[in-house]
C-alpha cells in the first residue's frame, strides 16, 4: 500500500466557540516523526465545518467536549475511524503500510479498536455511502441509475464487528457507535436505491423520536438530509430556503432534528447561494429554531458590523521592512495546512509583518478559527476581506485563489503578487535574497 503525504481526517464533536460551559477536552496528539502531514477535517453536530494540520511542527488539537466523540479518516489509501471519550489523550502515529494507528494510556480498548478499524479495511475497503461513486459511474457510461448495486461491505464489516465484541476487544461505547454508522450508511444506501427507497423512508422515520444518540453520528445526519430533499422533490415542492425550512417545520416533531436542519439550511444558503437570504426565510429560522449556539452563529453572520480598514495605511504604520499578506478562508484546508509553517516563519523572520485576510462570507466561521489560534490571529493582523477599503489594491490583485501569498515592501508596493507559500523551501530563499538587499 502506497503511503501518502497527506491524511484527511474527518471528525464529529462539539466545539466550544462561544464559550459554552465545556469543562473537558478530548486531545488527539501527533507522535510520530514522519514529515507527513495529517490534516484534520473535524465536522460536529452543533456548529460547521474547521480544518487543522498536525505534523512534527504542530502535535496537538485539543477538542472541549463533555461528551464522547468519534474521528473519522477518508484517504483514498487508509481509512481511520478514532473514538474517544472526554479528558482522553489519543496518541496518533503511521505503521509500515501508512495506516493510521492510535492508543490510549487511560484506556486500552483504543487500542485493539485501531486494530479492528484497519482489520476492516484492509478486508473490506472504506466503510462510505458508495452510491455516490457508483452512480456517477453509471451516468459516465450512460446506464440508468435504477440498475444500481449497492455496497454489500456493510454486512461484513458488522460480521466482524460483531466478533470484535464478542471476544471484547472492542468497548460497548465503540461498538454502538460504529453500529450506527454502520446502519445509517445502509439507509443512505436505501435512500439512493429507488427499489428500496420507501422501506428506507419507513426505516429512517423509525428512528426521529429517539435520535438524540444517533444525531452525534455525522452519516444520520446525512440521511436527514437526503430524507427531506427526496420528499420535497417527491412532493414537487419547489427546493428553496424558505420551502426548506417550512418542510422542517411540518414534518419533523423532534426538537434536536429541527434544530439542526433549520440550521443547516440557512447556513448552507448564506455561504453557497449567490442569492441573499431573505428577511422572510431568516425569521421562520428564529422560529424554528431553539439551539442557542445555532442561532447565535447565525445572528453574528447578520447583525455583524464591519469597521473598516485602509490596508495601505497599516502597512505604512507598521514599521517593517516586508509585509507578508496571507489570503485564506477557514474552509480552505490547503490555508490551514499553511498554519504551522507561518508560525515558524513569524519567528524566525521578526523583520516581516504578516496579515491574514480571511475571504469567509460567514463571519462566524472566521471567528471560530480564529479564538482556537489566539497565538497566531489577532486584532492587529486579522481581517476579513468585507473590512478591507483599498478596492484599488484588492482588485489590482486578482485573488481568485487561495491560498495566496503577496509580500509588499515598507510602503506598500507589490514586489511579488504570488509568493512562495511559507512551507516550500523556495520562501526562506526568496525573503533572505531581498532581505540581503535592503
Amino acid at each position: 500500500m502506497l503511503l501518502k503525504k497527506t491524511i484527511c481526517l474527518t471528525s464529529i464533536f462539539l466545539l466550544n466557540v462561544f464559550q459554552y460551559s465545556y469543562g473537558q477536552n478530548i486531545i488527539i496528539k501527533y507522535v510520530g516523526n514522519s514529515d507527513n502531514s495529517i490534516n484534520l477535517t473535524y465536522k460536529y453536530t452543533e456548529l460547521g465545518n474547521s480544518f487543522t494540520t498536525l505534523n512534527r511542527n504542530n502535535r496537538i488539537l485539543s477538542i472541549k467536549s463533555n461528551d464522547p466523540q468519534g474521528f473519522k479518516c477518508n484517504d483514498i489509501s487508509r481509512y481511520t475511524f478514532i473514538y474517544a471519550e472526554p479528558n482522553e489523550t489519543i496518541d496518533l502515529n503511521l505503521n509500515e503500510k501508512g495506516l493510521i494507528v492510535y492508543s490510549c494510556s487511560k484506556s486500552p480498548y483504543r487500542k485493539l479498536e485501531s486494530q479492528f478499524i484497519n482489520d476492516c479495511y484492509e478486508k473490506y475497503g472504506p466503510t462510505e455511502a458508495i452510491f455516490i461513486k457508483k452512480i456517477r459511474d453509471l451516468q459516465k457510461i450512460k446506464k440508468k441509475i435504477q440498475s444500481a448495486y449497492f455496497d454489500e461491505n456493510y454486512k461484513g464489516e458488522n460480521l466482524l464487528l460483531e466478533k470484535y465484541y464478542a471476544e471484547k476487544k472492542i468497548s460497548k461505547q465503540f461498538y454502538k457507535h460504529f453500529k450506527s454508522i454502520l446502519w445509517s450508511l445502509s439507509q443512505m444506501n436505501r435512500l439512493n436505491n429507488p427499489r428500496e427507497q420507501n422501506a428506507g423512508f419507513a426505516d429512517l422515520e423509525k428512528s426521529f423520536p429517539t435520535a438524540k444518540n444517533l444525531m452525534n453520528v455525522c452519516e444520520y445526519r446525512r440521511c436527514l438530509l437526503m430524507y427531506s430533499y427526496l420528499k420535497m422533490k417527491h412532493s414537487k415542492i419547489k427546493i428553496d430556503l424558505y420551502n426548506s425550512l417550512q418542510f422542517i417545520s411540518t414534518h419533523f416533531s423532534n426538537r434536536i432534528i429541527i434544530d439542526y436542519l433549520s440550521y443547516y439550511q440557512l447556513n448552507f444558503y448564506l455561504l453557497n447561494s449567490k442569492r441573499k437570504v431573505d428577511k422572510k426565510s431568516l425569521n421562520l429560522f428564529y422560529t424554528l429554531c431553539n439551539n442557542k449556539q445555532f442561532s447565535d452563529e447565525i445572528k453574528t453572520d447578520f447583525n455583524q458590523s464591519i469597521h473598516s480598514v485602509f490596508l495601505k495605511k497599516l502597512i505604512e504604520k507598521s514599521g517593517y521592512k516586508l509585509i507578508l499578506i496571507d489570503f485564506w478562508a477557514s474552509w480552505c484546508k490547503p490555508c490551514l495546512e499553511e498554519i504551522p509553517y507561518s508560525k515558524k516563519r513569524i519567528k524566525e523572520y521578526p523583520q516581516v509583518k504578516y496579515l491574514f485576510i480571511s475571504i469567509d462570507k460567514s463571519k462566524s466561521a472566521w471567528l471560530n478559527e480564529t479564538q482556537k489560534r489566539t497565538e497566531l490571529f489577532n486584532s492587529s493582523n486579522s481581517y476579513l476581506i468585507n473590512e478591507i477599503e483599498d478596492m484599488e489594491l484588492l482588485n489590482k490583485l486578482k485573488i481568485t485563489t487561495i491560498p495566496r501569498f503577496v509580500l509588499l515592501n515598507q510602503k506598500g508596493e507589490i514586489i511579488n503578487s504570488n509568493f512562495p507559500r511559507p512551507s516550500d523551501p523556495n520562501f526562506k530563499l526568496f525573503i533572505d535574497e531581498i532581505l540581503d538587499k535592503q
